[in-house]
C-alpha cells in the first residue's frame, strides 16, 4: 500500500477521493489517479475523475509515469484543480 493510499484512508469519511496529490515544496508534484492531457515545459494538464489538474511553472518535466501515477519536477509556480 502506498503512502497516498494510507493517507487517503485517514480522510475517507471527509470527501470522495477523485485523485491524490503530494507537493514537495515548489520543486515536485506526485499525482495518483490522473492521466496526462498536455505535457509542456511551462504547463502540464492532467485529467482525473470529474476534474482537471493544471500545473504551471518553468522547466517542468515528467520524472516518472506509470499507469495513472505521474511525478513532475521543475519550478512549480501554480497548482490548480478545476471540477468538471
Amino acid at each position: 500500500m502506498s503512502f497516498i493510499d494510507q493517507a487517503a484512508g485517514l480522510f475517507a469519511n471527509l470527501a470522495e477521493i477523485k485523485f491524490q496529490a503530494v507537493m514537495f515544496g515548489r520543486n515536485a508534484v506526485y499525482l495518483e489517479g490522473a492521466k496526462p492531457v498536455k505535457l509542456d515545459g511551462d504547463e502540464m494538464i492532467f485529467g482525473a475523475r470529474d476534474s482537471v489538474i493544471t500545473i504551471v511553472g518553468s522547466k517542468l518535466t515528467v520524472k516518472e509515469m506509470t499507469g495513472d501515477c505521474v511525478s513532475v519536477v521543475g519550478e512549480i509556480k501554480g497548482f490548480k484543480v478545476t471540477e468538471l
